[in-house]
């Protein structure tokens, strides 16, 4: 008898799929046209795996039920107020730890892997759907939603699960600011387990994305 995946399990292999097929799907394109396949590819995948999350996300029952997904959702005007604080509380988060750690560690504040995204999607402004909507989406499903409570119901406290969880976060973005992200990720774990809903830390994590976004648009009040 073949055993039933669970939700959990299905979000973390479909984030895996989509991170994996575009690599081997760009080199069936001529040399010359392999960026701007990559870049197309990305933005379609991250597309598909995005609506195939929420699908999974939706279907009746998640799996493995725990305290935190087996509870009543706050309701929607507090899901969306802490939306609103998460999103202050992840910019505070970010200014704090890249002082911390530039003053203990001496890494600059600067990030690489944002730098690069906002240069990209500069020449290539559809992938800001990528950094605003499909990345939020998809990490917190992975990230908070399936790791996290699967750590949970696997006997691992909370809190264990919470940090085990935002350190797997912090190493997937691999620029070096792991104390930025993993307290990123313990935020985003705390959103989530307030109010009982995924979609509070995704719209907190979408917003902080999108104000990092805004050099692109508004290059002027940025000194671009």
């Amino acid at each position: 008898m073949i055993r039933k995946l669970s939700s959990a399990t299905k979000v973390i292999f479909i984030y895996l799929a989509i991170q994996i097929l575009p690599i081997p799907l760009v080199f069936l394109f001529p040399r010359e046209q392999q960026i701007e396949a990559s870049l197309n590819l990305t933005l379609l995948f991250s597309l598909i795996g995005t609506i195939w999350m929420l699908v999974v996300n939706h279907r009746k029952e998640w799996t493995p039920v725990t305290p935190l997904t087996k509870q009543p959702s706050a309701p929607l005007p507090t899901v969306f107020l802490w939306g609103i604080l998460g999103f202050i509380g992840a910019i505070a988060i970010q200014i704090v730890t890249s002082m911390i750690e530039m003053l203990l560690f001496g890494i600059p504040s600067e990030s690489a892997n944002t730098e690069y995204l906002l240069e990209t999607t500069a020449q290539y402004p559809l992938l800001i759907f990528s950094i605003v909507v499909f990345a939020p989406v998809m990490e917190e499903l992975v990230f908070r939603k399936a790791i996290f409570t699967q750590l949970h119901v696997s006997k691992v406290s909370v809190l264990g699960a919470a940090v085990i969880s935002s350190l797997i976060f912090a190493l997937v973005h691999f620029d070096g600011h792991m104390l930025v992200y993993s307290t990123l990720g313990l935020w985003f774990c705390y959103l989530y387990n307030k109010t009982n809903n995924i979609y509070a830390p995704m719209l907190a994590h979408g917003l902080m994305n999108a104000y990092a976004s805004l050099p692109i648009f508004f290059p002027q009040l940025f000194g671009g």
